[in-house]
C-alpha cells in the first residue's frame, strides 16, 4: 500500500514540475517576444514623434520664403515629449492589460541643426531645393559663366587704374628730365652764340671775353641744376622701384585669374612704368646719357685755356665746335607740355563728391531706413580663422536667384519689411537703406568700367584716339613711357565715364549689354566729361541686362556666407513684425534624438530586467534637407 501511494504521488510531483518548466518557457517566450515587440515600437514611436514634431513647420517663412523650419527651437523635447505621449498606451486603458504600454523617461537632443549652423549651412540647402523646385538652376550655370567674365574685366580695370596712381611720381620725375632738357637747349643757345663770334671773328679776349664769361656762367648752372634734377630722378627712381615690387608680385598672382590677352595688357603696362626704374630702361638711359652730354660739355668749359696770344685759343675753338655739334640733339620743347584734361579732372571729381547724386535723377528720394542698432544674426556671428565653406557652383548660382527673387530692391521695393533695398543689404550688410545703395553704384560702377574697359582693349580706333590725346597732355611725343601710361589712365577714365552713363541707364529702369559692341558705345572721348549730365534713354533691347541682372553679378563675386547670414537677418526682422518670438537661430532644420523609455514585465521577468523593468534607448534622426556630414 505505501509504495503505490509514494509512486502516484511521485507522479502529481513530476507533473506539477513539468507543467511548472512548461509554462516557464511559455511565459520567458512570450515575455521575449514582447520584449522584442517593445524594442521595435518604441523605434518606431520615437521616429514618428519627431516626424510629428517636425510637421509643425513654421508657416509664415514657408508662406513668404518657401523654408522649411521648425521655428521653436526652445519647445523642441516638451513638444517630443507630448507627442511621445501619445505611443505610450496603444489600447487608450481599455480593460484588459496592455501588452506594449511603456513610459518615456527623457528625451535627449544628441544634435540639433538650426538655420544660422555649419556656416548657414541648413538655410543654404533650404535655398537649394527651393531652386531646384522652381527650375531655376540651369540659369544659375549660365550666371556664374557670366560672372568669371565680369570678374576677369574688373581684375584687368583694378590693376591698370591701380598703375595710373604712380602717374603722379612719374610726371615729377619727367618735370626733372624736363629740367635737364631746358639746361641743354639753354646751354645750346649759348654754344650756338659763341660759334657765331668765333666764325665772325669777334671772339677775341678783347671783344668776346664777356660773352666767354656768360657762357662759363650758364655752363655752371647747367652743372648744378643737372646734378639736381638727376639726384631727385634717381631718388624718384628708387621709391618707384621698390612699389613696382608690390606691383610684380601682385601682377604674377593674377596671371591664373585672367586669359593671356588681359593679362598681357597688364604686362604691358607695368613695363612701361619699369621704363624708369630698370637700368636698361629707356628713360633711366635717357637720363645718364643726357646728365653725361651735358657734364662733358659745361664742364670742358670751365676747365679750357681760352685765350691764345689775345685770340680764341685751338683747345676753346674745339670744345666750341664739338659742344655746337652735341647739342644740336636738344630742342625746345612743345608749349602743350602740362596740360590738364577736362575729362581726368571731371572724374577725379566724381569720384571724390559722391556717387548718388551722380547716377540718380532723385538723389533726396532714397529711403532713410535703418535696420535697429544689433540687429541681425550677421553682425552676431563671431569671426573665425579661415574661410569657412566653400559653397559649390550650383549652391552660388542658387542662393544668387533665391536673393534676388524673394527681396526687394531698387525700384522694385517690398512691402511691409524693415529695408526698402533688400538685396542691396544682402551685397553690403550696412544698416541703412542709403548707404547699401551707395555701395552698390559703386560696385555697378566697377563691374561696367571693367566690362567698358575690356571693349576699349579691343578697339583699335578709340585707342588711338586716346593716345593722341596722350601726346598731347603729355606736351611731346618722345617719351614714349609717359604716351603709353597717360593713354592708359585716359582709357580708365574713358571707360568710368561709359559706365555713369550705363549705371544712369539701369537706375533709371533700362538696359545695358554686358558686352558692349561698337554699336552700343555712347561716348566720345571728348563728349565723355558730359556723362553725367547727357540725356539718356531706359529702352529695352533683346540680350540686354537690367538693374536686377546686374544685381545678380554683384552676388555671385560676393561672398555665399555672408550673403545668406544677411538674408536670415531680413527674413528675421521682417517676421518679427508680425511675431515678436521669432529668432532664426531658432529655426530647426535637422535633429538627431535620444529616447530613454522603460516598460515593465508582464508575462515573466526576465534576467536582464532588473527591479526597474525594461530600459530601451533608441535614437532617431529627422531633417527637411539632406545635409552633407558635419566634419569632425
Amino acid at each position: 500500500m505505501t509504495g503505490r501511494a509514494d509512486c502516484r504521488g511521485s507522479i502529481s510531483v513530476f507533473f506539477a514540475l513539468l507543467l511548472t518548466t512548461i509554462l516557464a518557457v511559455i511565459c520567458t517566450s512570450l515575455e521575449s517576444a514582447r520584449h522584442a515587440a517593445l524594442s521595435y515600437l518604441t523605434a518606431q514611436a520615437g521616429e514618428s514623434a519627431l516626424e510629428s514634431v517636425f510637421a509643425g513647420y513654421y508657416k509664415p517663412l514657408w508662406k513668404r520664403y518657401h523654408l522649411l523650419f521648425m521655428a521653436d527651437g526652445a519647445g523642441f523635447v516638451p513638444a517630443a515629449e507630448e507627442t511621445l505621449s501619445c505611443y505610450e498606451d496603444p489600447g487608450n486603458g481599455a480593460g484588459g492589460t496592455d501588452l506594449y504600454g511603456f513610459r518615456t523617461e527623457a528625451v535627449i537632443p544628441l544634435e540639433l541643426v538650426t538655420a544660422p549652423d555649419r556656416d548657414g549651412e541648413a538655410f543654404l540647402q533650404a535655398i537649394l531645393e527651393d531652386m531646384k523646385a522652381h527650375g531655376a538652376t540651369e540659369l544659375a550655370g549660365t550666371l556664374l559663366g557670366q560672372a568669371e567674365l565680369v570678374e576677369e574685366a574688373k581684375t584687368v580695370s583694378d590693376y591698370i587704374g591701380s598703375l595710373s596712381e604712380y602717374e603722379k611720381e612719374v610726371s615729377a620725375m619727367e618735370e626733372h628730365y624736363l629740367t635737364m632738357e631746358e639746361q641743354g637747349y639753354r646751354l645750346r643757345k649759348t654754344w650756338e652764340g659763341l660759334d657765331k663770334a668765333l666764325r665772325a671773328g669777334n671772339l677775341t679776349e678783347e671783344t668776346g671775353r664777356e660773352l666767354l664769361n656768360e657762357a662759363k656762367t650758364c655752363a655752371a648752372e647747367t652743372l648744378r641744376k643737372t646734378e639736381e634734377s638727376y639726384g631727385e630722378i634717381l631718388a624718384g627712381t628708387e621709391r618707384l622701384g621698390n612699389s613696382l615690387e608690390k606691383e610684380e608680385a601682385r601682377l604674377l598672382e593674377q596671371k591664373e585669374h585672367v586669359s593671356r590677352l588681359s593679362y598681357g595688357q597688364m604686362e604691358a603696362e607695368f613695363k612701361n612704368l619699369t621704363e624708369y626704374t630698370r637700368e636698361d630702361g629707356s628713360r633711366r638711359l635717357a637720363a645718364e646719357s643726357t646728365k653725361e652730354i651735358l657734364e662733358a660739355c659745361a664742364g670742358e668749359l670751365g676747365r679750357t685755356a681760352a685765350w691764345d696770344d689775345g685770340a680764341a685759343s685751338e683747345e676753346l675753338k674745339e670744345i666750341i665746335e664739338k659742344g655746337s655739334e652735341t647739342l644740336k640733339t636738344f630742342e625746345k620743347k612743345h608749349d602743350g607740355a602740362g596740360k590738364k584734361s577736362e575729362l581726368l579732372e571731371t572724374v577725379k571729381s566724381w569720384k571724390e563728391n559722391g556717387i548718388l547724386g551722380l547716377v540718380l535723377e532723385d538723389a533726396e528720394s532714397v529711403s532713410d531706413r535703418e535696420l535697429p542698432e544689433g540687429a541681425g544674426l550677421s553682425r552676431a556671428v563671431k569671426e573665425t580663422e579661415g574661410e569657412g565653406r566653400k559653397a559649390g557652383a550650383l549652391e552660388k548660382g542658387a542662393e544668387v536667384l533665391y536673393a534676388a527673387g524673394h527681396f526687394g530692391r531698387f525700384g522694385e521695393e517690398k512691402e511691409d519689411t524693415a529695408l526698402a533695398y533688400e538685396v542691396e543689404y544682402i551685397l553690403h550688410g550696412s544698416k541703412s537703406d542709403r548707404e547699401n545703395l551707395k555701395k552698390t553704384a559703386e560696385g555697378l560702377l566697377a563691374v561696367r568700367s571693367g566690362m567698358n574697359f575690356l571693349y576699349l582693349l579691343t578697339d583699335t580706333g578709340k585707342q588711338a584716339e586716346a593716345e593722341a590725346m596722350a601726346a598731347v597732355l603729355v606736351g611731346f611725343t618722345g617719351i614714349y613711357p609717359l604716351v603709353k601710361l597717360m593713354k592708359g589712365i585716359l582709357l580708365g577714365a574713358w571707360a568710368f565715364a561709359e559706365a555713369v552713363s550705363d549705371v544712369r541707364i539701369l537706375y533709371k529702369g533700362g538696359q545695358v549689354p554686358l558686352i558692349k559692341t561698337g554699336r552700343d558705345w555712347k561716348l566720345s572721348l571728348k563728349g565723355a566729361a558730359d556723362a553725367a549730365s547727357c540725356e539718356i534713354e531706359a529702352g529695352e533691347e533683346k540680350g540686354m541686362w537690367d538693374y536686377k541682372g546686374y544685381l545678380c553679378i554683384l552676388l555671385l563675386m560676393g561672398n555665399v556666407e555672408e550673403q545668406c547670414f544677411r538674408m536670415m537677418d531680413l527674413i528675421e526682422e521682417n517676421l518679427r513684425k508680425e511675431d515678436a518670438g521669432f529668432f532664426m537661430e531658432n529655426c530647426i532644420s535637422y535633429a538627431l534624438v535620444e529616447f530613454k523609455l522603460q516598460a515593465e514585465p508582464v508575462f515573466f521577468r526576465l534576467p536582464f530586467s532588473g527591479d526597474t523593468g525594461y530600459r530601451f534607448c533608441k535614437t532617431a534622426a529627422y531633417g527637411y534637407y539632406d545635409l552633407p556630414q558635419a566634419e569632425e
